[in-house]
């Protein structure tokens, strides 16, 4: 299936009319609230993420770009795996949560609440602690179409379900249609789709000698597809955990994205068959190469598919999509060009951030 200019202006026309429904919910509950404080030049933000892989670079990096950045990585200090965390890992994290709060707050005055959190780490009665002190209150997720409810656990819901209507509002980053989720359970959801670093993602300046990659975990659906592109006459090189060549640096892996003309992108949320926007729908396109990933129609609010990346909704189609651009090299870097623009123009974190600033009252 050909996307048209129609079928593309129709669906941008359906998002940012959800997009300003979504605003004027979340204003609306500031002002009943007394949040709409003074637009400061650098508001202070304090950012409660722990950083595993990317979210120093991604949240806490970004954040300090715009914005004076209090952040707290608890790091080794809580482990929610711990036999003992509902009992007393997860009462401590809280505690401890709260008085990193406070006793920036009363350092200087906080203005926006920032975190990475679920129901797993947080309960309600934190976020409603941490509210009382006046801030600006907003979680971010990144993988609610499977985990919004989570499971059931001894301290309540593993997911954000149970903690999003506490926040002031919350990031939903997956889809946009994940924002009825937190409709149903009284929470004020914006859909932002992820962001990227291009500080850490930049191309280098060598030879795109790869012509197919994909840098990811090898499970789900990834090795058989990859099998079978093998099978039919395609060298596909993957990089990655439980692939031979194993794990990559950050490095080694901006060096792959750099060499590779085509990078393969796989959709799936996890072993499912469920599509979702991922960090490297917009990583990969920073890098320069084209993208080609599994069609999912939030990529059309995004980017224009067929000009600034590409999309296949079957085997068949990647194997007739692959042959094309590896025939036609030139093509596929313009739109990797075309993508990486894009991405520069309007998938940066710091633009997401700013949205997010824009709408609690406090961006000039």
């Amino acid at each position: 299936m050909t996307l048209t200019n129609s079928d593309s202006e129709c669906s941008l026309r359906t998002y940012y009319s959800s997009l300003k429904e979504q605003i004027k919910r979340i204003r609306d509950h500031l002002i009943r609230m007394g949040k709409m404080p003074v637009p400061k030049y650098r508001p202070r933000i304090f950012v409660a993420v722990h950083h595993v892989n990317w979210e120093k670079h991604g949240l806490v990096d970004g954040w300090a770009e715009i914005a004076d950045v209090i952040h707290y990585d608890w790091g080794n200090s809580f482990d929610q795996y711990a036999p003992n965390w509902h009992h007393r890992g997860k009462p401590d994290f809280n505690n401890e949560l709260i008085r990193q709060v406070e006793s920036a707050h009363r350092e200087k005055p906080i203005d926006l609440f920032f975190s990475y959190l679920s129901g797993r780490w947080v309960y309600p009665e934190t976020i409603q602690t941490i509210s009382k002190m006046h801030l600006i209150t907003v979680n971010i997720s990144l993988d609610d179409t499977v985990k919004f409810w989570g499971f059931r656990e001894p301290s309540g819901l593993s997911g954000n379900a149970e903690i999003a209507p506490e926040f002031d509002f919350c990031i939903t980053c997956q889809s946009g249609e994940d924002v009825q989720k937190y409709d149903t359970v009284g929470a004020r959801a914006l859909f932002l789709p992820p962001g990227t670093n291009p500080h850490t993602f930049s191309p280098l300046p060598v030879s795109r000698d790869i012509t197919v990659s994909f840098v990811g975990q090898c499970y789900g659906i990834r090795p058989r597809m990859i099998t079978w592109l093998i099978n039919h006459g395609i060298s596909v090189q993957t990089f990655g955990k439980g692939w031979p060549s194993a794990e990559l640096s950050h490095p080694e892996m901006n060096a792959i994205y750099s060499r590779s003309l085509i990078n393969l992108g796989f959709g799936y949320i996890g072993d499912s068959q469920v599509t979702g926007l991922k960090g490297r729908d917009f990583e990969v396109p920073l890098m320069g190469g084209l993208y080609l990933t599994t069609y999912n129609q939030d990529l059309e609010n995004c980017f224009i598919i067929g000009k600034e990346i590409d999309c296949y909704r079957n085997e068949q189609e990647l194997l007739s999509k692959l042959h094309y651009y590896t025939a036609h090299p030139d093509i596929a870097i313009n739109i990797g060009t075309a993508g990486r623009n894009r991405c520069l123009s309007e998938h940066t974190w710091i633009h997401k951030f700013k949205t997010i600033l824009s709408i609690a009252g406090l961006s000039n």
